[in-house]
């Protein structure tokens, strides 16, 4: 299937794609609207800035996709699901470099990786949503899932 047309002729892959693109964006930004944000910009009060998974920290973009005890898990799944091994890195572009650009793999692999990189982003931040709305959190098995299936969308 080559992507899901909507009534008015869009594609539903193309929509996905660009959403994911800004979230990215965003991320690489530091502009979303993580708690330590929202605190910054006076919406939150200091003392409603802690993580949404419960680990006690303050809730950055640095801290909810690489330091995060319950997210951090995930990427860990991600690379053995790759059957690769890496130092994790403390800043999120050098992450995604890292990620993207493993040493050793063929050039070929980078777009590969750069899109597991962003269903991985796109995961732990719906995840981070449902923590806040749901009051919920999924197992890093369920959320190795969703991002085997968004990768490959």
């Amino acid at each position: 299937m080559r992507g899901w047309v909507g009534s008015r002729g869009y594609s539903i892959q193309g929509v996905f794609i660009g959403v994911v693109s800004l979230l990215v964006w965003c991320f690489l930004l530091n502009r979303l609207p993580t708690k330590d944000n929202l605190v910054r910009r006076g919406i939150l009060i200091p003392t409603d800035g802690v993580c949404v998974a419960g680990c006690d920290d303050i809730e950055s973009a640095t801290h909810l996709f690489l330091h995060c005890n319950t997210f951090n898990h995930l990427w860990s799944s991600v690379r053995m699901w790759l059957g690769i091994s890496s130092v994790p890195s403390g800043e999120l572009r050098h992450h995604f470099n890292q990620f993207t650009k493993m040493a050793g793999m063929p050039r070929t692999s980078h777009l590969f990786l750069t899109i597991i990189w962003f269903a991985t982003v796109w995961v732990i931040w719906k995840e981070k949503n449902n923590c806040v709305f749901q009051n919920m959190i999924s197992n890093t098995s369920t959320l190795l899932e969703q991002v085997k299936l968004n990768s490959f969308l």
